[in-house]
């Protein structure tokens, strides 16, 4: 796995109690590695940590809110003073939220950009030099597909998302005299607790709320496919099948797709099929 590039193997999850983030640990932790992982839910991270444990981590468990930016400095300080640094920082911490453009008000946009994208940038500002500290490491940020195909009824999440792919493409290259590398997540749909944070306001979140649900895609495969991707110091992760050709599409046809997106939409197909 990762043990030879990262001998010390220490790695921080945000959003590490549950769904993606324990899939990560849970792989980490079966190659003894020490794992911090952070969550808003408390009770969770203590039946997460006592599951790692007995897969053979070393674990350290954090209640953090990761739109603050103190205490994400709290985590980073806390790591560097227990193992003096972190070679993997998962930024995986998110929420969903789905609706037309006005069908949110300014609380829900502010909510679903300061936990899905400013969590993000505070995780890269705090951990990045941490990380040219000790020599190197890995960043990797969960996005989404909706960060490279802007779906429709999605706005607000596009918005998160997007920003996270962008910010993961500048620090590609930024960090690459640092030894660091950057890896970002773009999944579509998969079984995942993210459908608990979506209120079920609005027809779209209904949709996606049914799309999860149905989904044979799990967290596990998204783990699986991304330490692949460490592996290959590769830059983007996309698991599922549907992302990769959907986004190639777009990269070479982009008008051909914005036409595809629509038909997709007014005929109820695709991401679209449980839209009323």
């Amino acid at each position: 796995m990762l043990n030879k590039r990262f001998p010390e193997k220490r790695a921080f999850i945000t959003g590490g109690a549950s769904g993606l983030g324990l899939a990560y640990a849970k792989k980490l932790a079966r190659n003894n590695w020490r794992v911090a992982i952070a969550d808003i839910n408390e009770q969770r991270l203590e039946e997460a940590k006592l599951e790692l444990e007995a897969l053979g981590a070393t674990v350290i468990t954090l209640v953090v809110d990761v739109t603050s930016k103190e205490q994400q400095q709290d985590a980073a300080d806390q790591l560097e003073q227990v193992w003096g640094g972190v070679d993997l920082v998962f930024n995986n911490a998110g929420i969903g939220s789905c609706g037309k453009l006005n069908e949110h008000d300014d609380e829900e946009w502010h909510r679903v950009i300061n936990i899905d994208l400013w969590s993000v940038i505070h995780g890269c500002r705090i951990f990045a030099p941490l990380l040219k500290r000790t020599g190197g490491g890995h960043i990797i940020n969960t996005a989404s597909s909706a960060g490279t195909l802007c779906l429709a009824e999605m706005a607000g999440y596009n918005v998160a998302k997007s920003g996270v792919v962008a910010l993961s493409e500048t620090l590609n290259v930024e960090l690459s005299t640092d030894n660091i590398g950057v890896t970002v997540v773009c999944p579509t749909v998969l079984k995942t607790n993210i459908g608990e944070s979506l209120k079920g306001e609005t027809n779209f979140e209904k949709n996606i709320a049914q799309q999860i649900n149905e989904s044979k895609f799990t967290p596990e495969m998204v783990a699986d496919k991304t330490f692949e991707g460490i592996l290959k110091n590769k830059l983007y992760v996309m698991p599922q099948n549907d992302a990769r050709w959907v986004w190639t599409i777009k990269r070479w046809m982009p008008e051909k797709f914005t036409k595809l997106m629509t038909y997709l939409y007014k005929n109820r197909k695709w991401i679209y099929s449980h839209l009323d």
